[in-house]
């Protein structure tokens, strides 16, 4: 039988615990209570209320918490708060002895160890994005920033459970791996991919992947993809026919412009804009033949083909309208090679040097910009508007959103 030392706590009121060390090991008895201390330890409070511990007894009882409770202050793991009510004392809280030790011995992360695993993760993913950031071949800025933010964010969220940082550090590889691959879809694709499973992603986490990327831009479609226009032109299906010029602006499945017969009015230039809003902007008052497209960010394959698909239907010479930033650089370069294939003429559109000297953006480079500015300036067959605001970019050190004038 345990001796007790009791310290008075007020009138009426004691603290109670065993006159014995605390424990190394759980006995035989109290590991039948594995499960209930297990729940409690988690909670990483050092004193509980007896309100508290009984609710999440959940399943197991309250006699069954009660047993467990009266065995851990008699083997010297708890503290007891007691209060003498009816001529008997009634306790009413414990405070642990040693919780980091009977985490251990439970098999139970205690803060320290789970921050210290949280840091690893972190410093694992930082090193990594460092040198993902050195592979030119990898380097995409516009991305390069988002998981930089997206890993400052998560690094400063201290509540997050550290199995929900796993899941999201491997959301951001599978991110990568999907780009890298340049691979295209709709969500469920990817989530098949990241998790084995079309509903691997929970709500909860496609709502960060929604804050932190531009999932649009990453060929990860949330419903089937489409091809937005405006313009006084058509397309045809045979006897069918739609006439973009009847509204504002309207979306056509990729796939469904693929399989268009022919594309009516007279189509004198394709316009083609990177920002959302600019877009549908300049679709509210487009010359006479101009065909205008939404061309998000870097394109995918299936949205290179439609477009492709129209210049076969209906050839004309493009103006393409980008962010002026190294990345809108390099995405009206390789956009503009549609029109190149085709030997059709295209040019860059309202993303030069005029635009970028008058706004009143000045948004720093950063290395990852500097990295793609080298390349682009590296490459020959660099258009000379494009050279010329590259050079501009690079002597100054900053870059433009197309969305503050156009």
């Amino acid at each position: 039988m345990a001796a007790w030392l009791d310290t008075p706590a007020g009138r009426a009121a004691r603290r109670r615990r065993a006159s014995v060390p605390v424990p190394e090991e759980l006995s035989i008895e109290l590991l039948q209570h594995r499960d209930l201390l297990v729940r409690w330890v988690r909670k990483e409070r050092q004193e509980a209320a007896r309100a508290s511990l009984l609710k999440e007894s959940g399943d197991a009882g309250i006699e069954r918490a009660e047993a467990a409770c009266e065995l851990l202050l008699r083997e010297g793991w708890i503290e007891r708060r007691e209060r003498l009510e009816g001529g008997s004392w009634q306790w009413h809280g414990i405070a642990w002895r040693d919780l980091e030790g009977l985490q251990r011995v439970l098999g139970v992360a205690g803060r320290q160890q789970r921050d210290a695993e949280r840091q690893q993760v972190l410093s694992t993913a930082q090193e990594w994005l460092r040198a993902r950031a050195a592979d030119d071949a990898a380097l995409d800025p516009d991305l390069q920033d988002e998981l930089a933010a997206a890993l400052e964010q998560l690094g400063a969220d201290r509540t997050m459970p550290l199995d929900a940082l796993r899941t999201r550090m491997g959301l951001l590889r599978a991110l990568v791996d999907w780009h890298d691959a340049g691979s295209e879809g709709l969500r469920r694709d990817f989530a098949l991919r990241a998790g084995g499973a079309t509903k691997a992603i929970g709500a909860a986490d496609w709502r960060w992947l929604e804050a932190s990327f531009d999932l649009e831009r990453l060929r990860i479609e949330q419903f089937s993809p489409t091809l937005w226009l405006a313009g006084d032109a058509g397309l045809q299906w045979g006897p069918r026919r739609l006439d973009a010029g009847a509204v504002h602006c309207l979306g056509v499945p990729l796939q469904d412009i693929l399989r268009a017969d022919a594309c009516t009015g007279s189509v004198t230039r394709y316009w083609l804009i990177e920002n959302r809003a600019s877009f549908e902007r300049q679709a509210r008052g487009l010359p006479a033949g101009v065909f205008l497209l939404w061309m998000p960010g870097r394109p995918s394959t299936a949205w290179r083909q439609a477009v492709s698909h129209l210049l076969r239907l209906a050839p004309a010479p493009g103006w393409i309208s980008a962010d002026v930033d190294p990345a809108g650089v390099d995405i009206a370069r390789s956009v503009g090679a549609l029109w190149a294939e085709r030997g059709l003429s295209w040019e860059p559109h309202r993303m030069g040097l005029p635009e970028w000297q008058s706004t009143e953006q000045r948004w720093p480079l950063n290395d990852h910009d500097r990295a793609l500015l080298g390349r682009l300036l590296a490459d020959d067959g660099l258009a000379s508007a494009l050279r010329s605001i590259c050079e501009a970019m690079l002597r100054e050190g900053r870059k433009a959103e197309q969305e503050g004038w156009l």
